[in-house]
């Protein structure tokens, strides 16, 4: 795993590509023994390193080998390109360690239950090792956050990815998501951090987030659409409104599991720059 981290970071850059890719390192072990190790862009430029790990094997069986991966093997390729969860799943890999997972909120653990179902032990990478995955793909992984806009909308599968993260650090706030019934959705948030504005219909009716009724045991509510839901952020000068537009459900015969709300972030009681105010809190 430590390897496969160091390897991410020579990940070779793309400059045909608009949107930032990832960093990722992949080393095969067999027996106990490396049999390959490769970085994205190391056999080609865009070329996973899943594929190039694989190809560096040259043909060697790994069956039963254990891959460990600084990012989910991808589930999607436009063909004939083979996704690396597939290419993993006809090499009888038989271990894959995962440092992290896809932020893309469209394909969010697709790898993953590929390779579940496909028979596949799966394992986590600790703690420390994933803290610098987010660090080397810090760009990769900010562009599926809302890139600290202050208002706008998001839709995504709140199965696959049930936490979407509103804003940029310093103002960032965590929402989460979670099946209810149809047309209905249950938040989540840590106690005391969430209430239902139950009388509002839009975001601008929410003058003062601070006054909500922010209940000390209360860690959920549930929103119909329409409802505003305002999620309190780790300081109490930061806040998420949202409004929820949509919710789909495969449970009500629609054909995906999907939210759909509009939101905007608001600080409040805030004087001075925001790095000193939370460095003073600390």
């Amino acid at each position: 795993m430590r390897k496969a981290v160091d390897l991410a970071a020579q990940s070779v850059s793309e400059s045909d590509r608009a949107d930032p890719p990832p960093a990722v390192g992949a080393v095969i072990v067999k027996d106990g023994v490396e049999v390959a190790s490769a970085y994205r862009g190391q056999c080609a430029s865009g070329n996973h390193a899943e594929k190039c790990a694989i190809e560096s094997a040259k043909g060697s069986d790994l069956s039963g080998a254990v891959v460990y991966t600084t990012l989910e093997p991808c589930s999607r390729r436009n063909a004939p390109k083979i996704p690396c969860a597939q290419r993993l799943i006809d090499q009888g890999i038989g271990t894959v360690y995962i440092g992290l997972y896809d932020p893309n909120p469209k394909i969010y653990r697709e790898g993953w239950k590929m390779l579940r179902d496909a028979g596949i032990a799966l394992r986590d990478f600790p703690a420390n090792l994933r803290g610098e995955l987010r660090e080397i793909n810090a760009d990769f992984l900010n562009q599926y956050r809302a890139n600290g806009n202050p208002h706008g909308s998001a839709t995504f599968d709140y199965i696959r990815s049930p936490i979407f993260s509103i804003g940029s650090s310093p103002i960032m706030v965590d929402t989460k998501w979670f099946h209810a019934a149809s047309g209905v959705i249950h938040a989540y948030s840590s106690p005391g951090h969430i209430a239902l504005a139950r009388y509002a219909e839009s975001l601008d009716e929410i003058d003062d987030p601070s006054a909500m009724d922010f209940e000390p045991e209360k860690y959920s509510v549930t929103a119909k659409e329409g409802n505003v839901v305002v999620f309190r952020g780790p300081h109490e000068h930061i806040y998420a409104i949202v409004r929820v537009e949509q919710v789909l459900s495969l449970d009500r015969g629609d054909d995906r599991n999907e939210v759909q709300f509009t939101y905007q972030v608001q600080t409040i009681n805030i004087r001075g720059p925001l790095d000193e105010l939370f460095e003073k809190e600390a």
